[in-house]
């Protein structure tokens, strides 16, 4: 099971590192653009968990809220990797 998450994990951040272009950055802006990708996937990452923590320990319906939240970050992050990545590739 942990393999399993490792690698969801690893997908999900070469998707979110498609918004980085790589071109015309000097070494420090692409820290700063990493840096940023790392800790948005460890926010989403934790609203995920939350959420789900609340629904499966109380049955408290808040739950939904963290974990629509989650979702919801990370297909507007990833559709707009793959939109951006789609573009750069296209010149």
């Amino acid at each position: 099971m942990d393999i399993v998450v490792e690698i969801l994990i690893e997908i999900y951040m070469e998707l979110m590192f498609l918004i980085i272009p790589e071109e015309k950055r000097n070494k420090k802006m692409m820290f700063l653009t990493k840096l940023i990708a790392i800790l948005c996937t460890i926010g989403i990452i934790a609203l995920g968990v939350w959420g789900i923590v609340l629904l499966a320990d109380s049955h408290n319906l808040w739950g939904i809220a963290p974990l629509t939240v989650a979702i919801m970050l990370s297909l507007v992050q990833i559709t707009l990797g793959i939109i951006l990545f789609v573009r750069r590739n296209k010149k």
